[in-house]
């Protein structure tokens, strides 16, 4: 549910009753920052606190590459959640090269495994990969010193690095995704797989007894129902151009800007876990962000109002039973190499199991720069390629830098492959 922020007062300068829709300080400009949120890769939780080391969960530990990110549907100050916390030093987390966990930038020692922050020279930024701006450089005059032409040129250079930049990157990309590469076959073979399922007795309970199933015990106990409907209201967080085709509803840019049309601006990622607000002056984003610029995107509140359900309870009788279900057990595993012909191993099926299907599966393994990639392929594929040591493919990174699609080569023929 989206909260309704109330008016805060300035941990810098101590300026109070500002408006709860600002997110800087009228006065000496203090930003006030949004808490950014996690998702665990243990039991799939998602919108986690960036505040939290640890999954509420399942109590797994905060990844080591995890993305913090900035929701939608909720708006949470720092200052209004940890008080003083809103005043912290903008360092990212770092890294323990222990057991490679995000710790925040305040503590000295590794808190989950106590190893000492000096050996580590990782920082959450580092995790991201993310590519550094490279400055621009002129030739020096030997003349006589012209500075202002150095700072035109220098303004100019950096209106231009960017869209320049992606102009580049783009045609190597493209460049690079037609070339045909070689690699020799890592690894090859065959995995024939038979599933089995076992029976097993479980224990649940309901407010009525399911047909099969065997009573335990019953017992008299509350049982809450939806009474009626009420209706309520809540402040949400808009964004003025929601409704502009032309704006990209990916863009999440922030307020609490003064009256001057010449700034532009957003959330920017610290590191730690929060988000504060950035600025940008108007040559930049009229060269970088066009579609942002010259119009400001103010954020504020407005009233939505919505039906919350009201519950009641009444006593009723509460079913304890037992039942069988056919669930997931053993795989009966068999692996070949090229030329050979696939088969099942023979196995034994106990008194409480059942076989539920047969697979066979072809993987190929290569090398691409200095990492392996794994593929599946189907029969016809994999003894295409399986003719020589030697596989032919490609690699196309115009979608996805991270996660390239790989293109391989047999028989004249190119087909994609997704890699394991």
């Amino acid at each position: 549910m989206q909260q309704k922020h109330s008016n805060w007062k300035c941990p810098q300068c101590g300026l109070n009753d500002i408006s709860g829709d600002r997110v800087t300080c009228p006065s000496c400009g203090k930003k006030r920052n949004r808490w950014g949120y996690w998702d665990c890769a243990s039991c799939q939780m998602k919108g986690i606190r960036a505040d939290h080391k640890e999954c509420p969960g399942c109590g797994h530990p905060r990844a080591r590459n995890v993305k913090f990110y900035l929701r939608d549907d909720l708006v949470e100050f720092v200052d209004e959640v940890s008080g003083n916390d809103a005043v912290r030093i903008r360092r990212a987390n770092w890294i323990c090269p222990y057991c490679n966990q995000q710790n925040d930038d305040a503590v000295q020692t590794c808190v989950y495994c106590g190893a000492s922050r000096a050996e580590s020279t990782e920082r959450y930024h580092d995790v991201k990969n993310e590519p550094e701006q490279k400055p621009v450089s002129f030739p020096k005059e030997k003349k006589k010193d012209r500075s202002s032409l150095f700072i035109t040129l220098l303004v100019i250079g950096l209106i231009c690095a960017g869209p320049i930049y992606c102009i580049i990157s783009q045609a190597i990309s493209k460049a690079g995704s037609k070339k045909v590469r070689s690699s020799e076959i890592v690894e090859a073979y065959w995995q024939s797989s038979v599933y089995l399922e076992q029976l097993e007795t479980l224990q649940s309970d309901d407010w009525e007894l399911p047909e099969g199933a065997r009573l335990i015990r019953t017992a008299s106990e509350m049982y809450r129902y939806v009474d009626h409907y009420e209706q309520k209201s809540r402040e949400v967080w808009v964004n003025d151009n929601d409704d502009d085709d032309d704006w990209d509803d990916d863009d999440d840019w922030g307020g609490g800007w003064d009256d001057d049309d010449d700034w532009g601006g957003g959330w920017e990622d610290y590191g730690d876990g929060q988000f504060g607000v950035f600025r940008i002056p108007y040559p930049l984003t009229a060269c970088l962000m066009p579609a942002a610029q010259p119009e400001i995107v103010p954020l504020h509140y407005e009233t939505e109002y919505y039906e919350e359900p009201v519950y009641a309870y009444e006593s009723r009788t509460k079913y304890y039973y037992e039942y069988d279900k056919w669930v997931d057990g053993r795989c009966i595993v068999t692996r070949g190499e090229p030329g050979t012909e696939p088969y099942y191993k023979d196995f034994t099926l106990s008194e409480k199991e059942r076989e539920r299907s047969r697979v066979i599966d072809y993987y190929l393994t290569f090398r691409h720069k200095d990492k392996n990639v794994r593929v599946m392929l189907d029969e016809k594929q994999f003894l295409a390629l399986t003719k020589e040591d030697i596989v032919q493919y490609r690699c196309d990174t115009t979608k996805d830098s991270d996660n390239p699609s790989y293109y391989l080569i047999a028989d004249g023929k190119s087909f994609a492959v997704h890699a394991q």
